[in-house]
């Protein structure tokens, strides 16, 4: 099992998909950030704002609205294309089928989380070497609180939970979309399921008066002002939950 996890890891991280998926991650943040860098004459005019308003600012555009897809573009569709192929029945006459769906699962939830965290990482290292980093964000559209229920963060601990987060909201994502590619065995709703239940999720609880459970959310918490560790949590279990149960039982009865 152990070197059928490692071949499925290296698959999906040495994978076009991946690489296309780091790609677009990487262009939506600079779509985003660019036209705002045209507001200042220089970097030193730019420093002012200090790294976290460039880190935040990077993360709030377009990546923020389509990582549910990104997350699954490495290696969320591979069940349906394997199933469809006839491939995942030559895995299984050789592995046990709890193994495959381990294997499966750890490979497809490590590419979701890393093609959106890399990217993450990236714009942390770039903001801090490019910008001073001041004790607080002075600036009025920044964010004090991560989570409403915790104080204010340091800049660079509102950085690193960031990136955790999007690892977290990546491998969520892909997992999700895993359940859709085991239930529908179709590469193409795979990729576009869990964007179209966050969204119709996020509408419902908007209209109830829930917006801060949205699960959009997840992808920053700090986006939502009544956002605490408590919803972020909840939300995240749910989501688990579901993804897991509906790829569980519909592997085993699509495979047994």
């Amino acid at each position: 099992m152990q070197l059928y996890l490692k071949a499925e890891i290296k698959r999906a991280l040495l994978s076009r998909p991946f690489f296309v998926g780091l790609a677009l991650a990487v262009v939506s943040m600079a779509a985003w950030i660019m036209p705002e860098f045209r507001h200042y004459p220089d970097l030193a005019e730019m420093g002012r704002n200090g790294a976290l308003y460039w880190f935040i600012w990077a993360h709030s555009g377009y990546i923020s609205l389509f990582a549910p897809i990104l997350a699954t573009l490495p290696f969320t569709r591979s069940y349906a294309e394997e199933r469809n192929g006839g491939f995942s029945r030559f895995v299984l006459q050789r592995l046990p089928s709890f193994r495959y769906w381990v294997v499966k699962l750890v490979s497809n939830a490590m590419a979701g989380g890393l093609v959106l965290a890399l990217p993450s990482a990236a714009a942390l290292c770039l903001s801090t070497a490019a910008f001073p980093m001041y004790p607080r964000p002075y600036i009025e559209r920044l964010p004090s609180y991560f989570f409403y229920d915790l104080g204010p963060p340091a800049g660079l601990v509102y950085m690193g939970l960031q990136v955790a987060t999007a690892f977290l909201y990546g491998a969520l994502s892909a997992t999700l979309g895993l359940a859709a590619s085991v239930l529908f065995r179709n590469a193409f709703i795979a990729n576009i399921s869990t964007f179209t239940l966050f969204m119709i999720v996020g509408f419902l609880f908007a209209f109830a008066g829930f917006g801060h459970l949205n699960p959009m959310f997840l992808w920053s918490p700090s986006a939502h002002t009544w956002s605490t560790t408590t919803s972020f949590a909840a939300m995240h279990f749910v989501a688990w939950c579901l993804g897991l149960i509906v790829y569980g039982r519909y592997f085993r009865l699509r495979e047994e």
